[in-house]
């Protein structure tokens, strides 16, 4: 085999570990949506259970709603902080599988660059060879 299908092997498999690695890093950003979905959700219904609350005052609620509201509005907080924890770890991720993405996407476009380099100096080295051919010819009488 000649060293430009060798090196086209070689781009291609960086090629495929290129897109590997874009696969996951768009799962790692969806993770990231996925979760701020759901802190945006969870604040949407912390907000929704506190506002009879802010809008008639505690006086116009009894306080064992009160209370129990408030448990539940406590329980929310609690899934909010998880919650943000966890978006916090899909972000880390999401950079690393990007950065990975990118070694990726670069080895990628460097073997690619080699292949081509390798294609052209073998069309080259068989160019010189053909002319020579010619040029070794004996002159037709």
């Amino acid at each position: 085999m000649k060293k430009s299908g060798r090196v086209q092997r070689l781009a291609n498999l960086s090629a495929t570990a290129e897109q590997i690695s874009a696969q996951a890093l768009a799962r790692a950003t969806e993770e990231v949506s996925r979760l701020e979905r759901q802190i945006g959700d969870l604040q949407g219904y912390r907000d929704e259970y506190l506002r009879p609350l802010r809008e008639a005052g505690a006086t116009a609620v009894g306080g064992y709603q009160v209370q129990k509201l408030r448990l539940f509005v406590g329980r929310i907080e609690e899934a909010l902080a998880l919650i943000e924890r966890k978006k916090k770890l899909a972000e880390t991720n999401r950079e690393r599988e990007r950065a990975v993405w990118m070694e990726q996407r670069r080895r990628a476009l460097l073997m690619n660059k080699v292949a081509q380099r390798a294609r052209t100096e073998e069309e080259a080295h068989a160019e010189r060879t053909l002319q020579r051919e010619i040029d070794d010819r004996p002159p037709r009488p």
